[in-house]
């Protein structure tokens, strides 16, 4: 019998200091002409890590509450006749006032991410399915249900070997909300200074793509290697992966995040192993890959379905009191929702 194949599974070898210059405080300020507005608030008061890592989804009080009749429905009742214990944003009530300040700073409407994580897994949670936020109850709802904030709390180093006790500065970081077309986002893995392949975040099939495909690779290749590659390298940061939406006219790339170069991070249209034994001499050997309608099939899958149902929504359904706490929440959200954008027709 001729020799068995097999595949060896390339390691990143990603490091933790690489890991902690991807924090988004440790780059913004090389690419303010290149990111919407944000805010960033650091160091959070160990009080609110404490919060986001307990159990349960109690969030900050406000006017009116639900109750749980004898008919298993819900109705209002005043806040004072509810809960006896501290509301919980009193624990860290400088950060919750910071956070509402800000949000009315960009606008009134924000994403939320910690150091290197947003809450996209949780966007289910959330009217209109996305990571949209207009108040601290929001963006503690997505904090604290997301499977990617726990990671980026308990496992920020899982990748990297022997791995010391590490002293993490954690950060809360509010962006201005833009409606963006995910068509146009796209994802770059760099490692070595040299790009090793380009790919459509979105896995859905947009037919206007392969029409832009050689202006949008350019364009995006071009922003590496003339902006971010040299700015990073006086960083100290050889390999990254850079997320970029570059918005009709095609005239500018804007950074949407950036990435430790690690595993944990989807690969889309690549595979880790393929990007891996990457080791490209030119600067244009890489492949941009769209999704077109050969491989549809095979890449298009819902996002973020591994997490779909945080470990406190399981909980719930047997348990009386958090299902009330998450049927209140979800009532107040849908209710901002729709004042939200009876504001914005008004306007």
């Amino acid at each position: 019998m001729g020799e068995e194949a097999y595949t060896t599974f390339e390691n990143t070898n990603v490091t933790v200091d690489e890991i902690l210059k991807c924090s988004f405080s440790n780059w913004c300020g090389l690419f303010n002409d290149n990111l919407y507005p944000y805010r960033v608030i650091n160091p959070l008061p160990p009080s609110f890590i404490d919060y986001l890592l307990s159990d349960g989804i109690k969030l900050a009080t406000s006017q009116n509450t639900l109750q749980q009749t004898s008919d298993n429905e819900y109705s209002d009742w005043e806040e004072d006749d509810v809960d006896e214990s501290e509301p919980v944003h009193l624990k860290f009530i400088d950060l919750h006032d910071q956070i509402n300040k800000y949000v009315g700073e960009l606008g009134g409407k924000v994403i939320p991410k910690l150091n290197w994580s947003t809450p996209k897994d949780a966007s289910w949670l959330m009217p209109g399915n996305t990571i949209r936020s207009i108040e601290a109850n929001d963006i503690y709802l997505l904090l604290k249900s997301s499977d990617h904030i726990i990671d980026d709390l308990l496992y920020p180093f899982s990748e990297v070997g022997n791995a010391k006790e590490v002293k993490v500065s954690y950060e809360l970081v509010l962006k201005k909300w833009v409606d963006i077309n995910p068509a146009l986002e796209f994802r770059v893995f760099v490692n070595e200074g040299k790009i090793l392949g380009i790919s459509q975040r979105d896995l859905n099939y947009y037919d206007f793509l392969k029409d832009l495909e050689s202006e949008l690779n350019s364009r995006i290749s071009s922003f590496v290697y003339d902006e971010v590659t040299p700015k990073f390298t006086k960083l100290g940061l050889g390999k990254f992966i850079l997320d970029v939406y570059v918005p009709r006219p095609f005239n500018k790339v804007c950074i949407v995040d950036v990435n430790p170069f690690q595993r944990k991070s989807d690969s889309l249209l690549f595979t880790w192993n393929e990007l891996l034994i990457r080791h490209p001499e030119a600067d244009d050997d890489y492949d941009f890959r769209l999704i077109n309608e050969t491989n549809l099939g095979a890449f298009a899958k819902k996002q973020h379905s591994e997490s779909q149902v945080p470990i406190d929504v399981v909980g719930a359904a047997n348990d009386t009191e958090a299902l009330i706490n998450l049927a209140r929440e979800w009532d107040k959200l849908q209710a901002k929702e729709g004042i939200s954008e009876k504001d914005e027709e008004s306007s």
